[in-house]
């Protein structure tokens, strides 16, 4: 069973975005039920920070980007990027202790990365590693994203589940030895992953046209996922009878990555 009523982890690495949907604009964004406004300053350097003004809670991001200070529009109470008020109207001074949570921001692959935890425990190399997306040999197809109205332990459900495939995607991924052949199930250290090797199958109608070679095939269903939601789907082709134990990592290979924005409480 899942419980959706598990609570987030906060030290994580989260998907804001992607990288391209955030300008010199205040975007507000809720992210593990927080309100956040990300924006990014002159130079393009991505802020974000708690999206409530702390002297009467409204939205900072129904106020005004000044250069890169946010003002608020109720009062007009100032705020660099660091979450510290630096101005307020009628006191000469900027009160020394006001101020908001801001959160450390990494753009990585196309996509604006976000740490929702304690920022002194924010390490970037710790962002999940996609292999081969800056080597030129592989072929790379930018992604798109689709909005999903359910809790995202479904999703994550979903994703690691290749045995769904005969039954629901009948033409296109579905193929011989999906609907029987039984899983392996791997615990890792931040993840679990489930496979199989489907031997001297028929290429399923998909992918059939993209593989280098004609026949019968050994297919590899790769289903992983990672903390805190990372999804990663491989399909491994080699023609039959050089899969499974005899298998090299030079044969065809699809791999596609689903990452879950949180763009939702």
């Amino acid at each position: 069973m899942v419980d959706i009523e598990t609570e987030f982890l906060f030290n994580s690495w989260y998907v804001a975005g992607w990288s391209s949907d955030f300008q010199h604009a205040l975007k507000p964004l809720t992210i593990l039920n927080e309100q956040v406004v990300i924006f990014r300053t002159d130079k393009g350097i991505p802020v974000a920070l708690e999206d409530a003004c702390p002297h009467r809670k409204l939205p900072l991001s129904h106020g005004r980007l000044h250069a890169d200070r946010v003002e608020c529009g109720y009062h007009g109470l100032t705020f660099d990027c660091s979450g510290s008020c630096v101005h307020a109207p009628t006191q000469q001074d900027a009160p020394p202790n006001v101020r908001v949570k801001s959160y450390p921001l990494v753009d990585r692959y196309g996509l604006l990365w976000i740490w929702m935890g304690a920022p002194d425990a924010a390490e970037p190399n710790e962002i999940y590693h996609i292999e081969n997306f800056d080597n030129p040999s592989w072929g790379k197809t930018p992604g798109g994203s689709m909005d999903i109205a359910c809790h995202y332990l479904y999703i994550t459900d979903n994703l690691l589940d290749p045995s769904h495939v005969a039954w629901v995607h009948v033409s296109s991924f579905a193929g011989a030895g999906t609907e029987d052949v039984p899983l392996n199930i791997d615990r890792l250290k931040d993840g679990i992953l489930v496979s199989r090797w489907m031997q001297d199958r028929e290429p399923p109608p998909y992918y059939a046209p993209m593989l280098s070679f004609t026949g019968n095939c050994d297919r590899k269903q790769h289903y992983e996922c990672r903390v805190p939601s990372i999804a990663i789907n491989k399909s491994i082709f080699t023609p039959k009878g050089q899969g499974g134990g005899r298998y090299r990592s030079t044969r065809q290979q699809f791999c596609e990555y689903f990452i879950q924005f949180y763009d939702a409480g």
